[in-house]
Formats: C-alpha cells, sequence, structure tokens
C-alpha cells in the first residue's frame, strides 16, 4: 500500500490522498464546514490501529466494520 492521508468528510464517511490537502480543499462553503485530517499512514495495519477503537462490530457503535472492509478496499496495495 502506498502512504495515504486518511480524512473525515463533515458529511460523513472516510476517504484518503497521497498527498496531504490545503485547508481551501477541505473547506465546505455551502455548508460552512470542513473536512478533518484524521492521520497519515504508511501501511493498512497503521490504518487499522488508528481505526479500530472507533469501528463498530454488530452495529455497536463508529464506524460500521462492513465499511471500514469496502474502505481498505479501495485502497491499492
Amino acid at each position: 500500500m502506498s502512504s495515504k492521508c486518511i480524512y473525515e468528510g463533515h458529511m460523513g464517511g472516510l476517504y484518503t490522498s497521497d498527498e496531504p490537502l490545503e485547508y481551501e480543499a477541505l473547506y465546505c462553503e455551502e455548508f460552512g464546514d470542513s473536512d478533518w485530517p484524521i492521520s497519515y499512514v504508511e501501511t493498512r495495519d497503521e490504518a487499522w490501529e488508528l481505526l479500530k477503537d472507533d469501528t463498530g462490530v454488530n452495529s455497536s457503535g463508529g464506524w460500521d466494520y462492513g465499511y471500514i472492509q469496502e474502505f481498505w478496499g479501495n485502497w491499492e496495495e
């Protein structure tokens, strides 16, 4: 996996960027809100360590485990 910056969108959801994004790219003028960086990671294991405490299983709260699995699937190795 190549290094990624993980962001949480102001409307929900996670996305990545290969390079850190400037604030202007994160800000949504329509809603007066912005996305925010979570972290920069080099491996899926690092990403999992970062997100696992906020990932729920069987609707236990946090990011849905299935969503996180789909999120991983969008990353190139």
